[in-house]
Parts: structure tokens; C-alpha cells; sequence
């Protein structure tokens, strides 16, 4: 009796350590599942400083954009690459250089250095500096005349230059709202102005009647006596 007491006590106890042992490895796994949830909602940091003093390790794409040819590291060149690194090059180029091809096409003109060249030579003008390009005479040949076209035949073309650069100067010119208060005043003006013209054209038509009404001298005669 006393050895199937002994045996039913050991019997108990490794009972109790094997639900010791389950409970203690459920516990670990919640919290493991714990631990798991909070890494999934906690919020990235952001760089440290230490992180920035160091410097971030760049990959190995981007570390072998500066050696394209395989010059320091060796190997076999992939010419794919090398003509797609190229055509972005080229991109780059067209965008940059779309500005001012655009401001070309778009036929206008810079005033500032229009306005420069033109006092520059009037002030040549004025000290008497004459460039010695203009002192040049040219000696005509005979068959340069043959070329040349009579006077009556010519067409001049300065109008169209100067209603060119007029168009031009007006499009560099940035518009100014006066505002409400210029508009009403100029809306008022322009009627009194239109009333104004009106009354004296009214006035012109009743003059030019009475000045061709005929005159009845008798009577006119008559009432004078009277």
C-alpha cells in the first residue's frame, strides 16, 4: 500500500509540470503574438543623426552607375544598359534646351539688348566713332550693276519690320487693372462725350433750317413800321 501511494504522488506530480509546461508555452505564445502586433502598428522612425553623419549604403545598381564600363570592378559590359543610360542622357539635354527653343519659335524679341545696340551707336554718332565697317566703300563692278534692280521696281519692306516690332514691343508690355473705379469713370465720360456730340450735331441740323427758311420781305417791312 505504501508503494502505490508513493507511485500515485509521482504519478500527480508529473501531471502538474506537464500543465505547468502547457500553460507556461500558451503564455509564451501570446505574447509572442503581442509582441508581433505592436512591431506591425508601430510607426517607422525617422533617420538619426547618426544615420545621416554616416551615410546610408547605396546599392550596388547605384554604385556602379559612375563606373559604366566595368573600368575599377571588371567584368562584362551590358550594353543594354549602357544605351538606356544614354537615351536618358539625351532626355535630359531635350529638356533643358526645350526653354529656349521654345522662347525662339515663340518670335520674341529681348528689347534690353535691342535698346543697348541702339545707344551704343548713337553715341558712336554723336563723338563721331565711325566703325571702319561703314567707312568701307565698296567698288561696284560692272556686273554687279546687271544684278541690280531699278528703284520703281523695289518693294520696301521697313513698313512690315516696323509693324512687326511694334506687334513685338506690345507683347512684352504686362497689362495694369486700374480697377472698378477707372472703368466707371471712363464709361461716364465716354456718354458725356456721346451726349455732347449729339446736341451739337441737333444743334448744326436746327441752324442749317432756319438758314434756308425764304424771308417774306413785305411783311418784314410792314411789322418794322409798326
Amino acid at each position: 500500500m505504501p508503494g502505490q501511494k508513493s507511485f500515485r504522488r509521482r504519478r500527480e506530480d508529473e501531471d502538474e509540470e506537464e500543465e505547468d509546461e502547457q500553460l507556461a508555452e500558451e503564455v509564451r505564445l501570446k505574447l509572442e503574438e503581442a509582441k508581433e502586433v505592436q512591431s506591425l502598428r508601430k510607426r517607422p522612425n525617422g533617420v538619426s543623426a547618426v544615420a545621416l553623419l554616416v551615410g546610408e549604403k547605396l546599392q550596388e545598381e547605384a554604385t556602379l552607375v559612375d563606373d559604366p564600363f566595368k573600368i575599377k570592378s571588371g567584368g562584362m559590359v551590358d550594353m543594354k544598359k549602357l544605351k538606356e543610360r544614354g537615351k536618358d542622357r539625351i532626355n535630359e539635354e531635350e529638356d533643358l534646351n526645350l526653354g529656349t527653343s521654345f522662347s525662339a519659335e515663340t518670335n520674341r524679341r529681348d528689347e534690353d539688348a535691342d535698346m543697348m545696340k541702339y545707344i551704343e551707336t548713337e553715341l558712336k554718332k554723336r563723338k563721331g566713332i565711325v566703325e571702319n565697317e561703314e567707312q568701307k566703300v565698296k567698288l561696284k563692278n560692272a556686273e554687279d550693276s546687271l544684278y541690280e534692280l531699278p528703284e520703281n521696281i523695289r518693294v520696301s519692306s521697313a513698313k512690315k519690320t516696323e509693324e512687326m516690332l511694334s506687334n513685338q514691343m506690345l507683347s512684352g508690355i504686362p497689362e495694369v487693372d486700374l480697377g472698378i473705379d477707372a472703368k466707371i469713370k471712363n464709361i461716364i465720360s465716354t456718354e458725356e462725350a456721346k451726349a455732347k456730340l449729339l446736341a451739337e450735331q441737333q444743334n448744326k441740323k436746327k441752324d442749317s433750317e432756319t438758314s434756308f427758311v425764304p424771308t417774306n420781305m413785305a411783311v418784314n417791312y410792314v411789322q418794322h413800321n409798326r
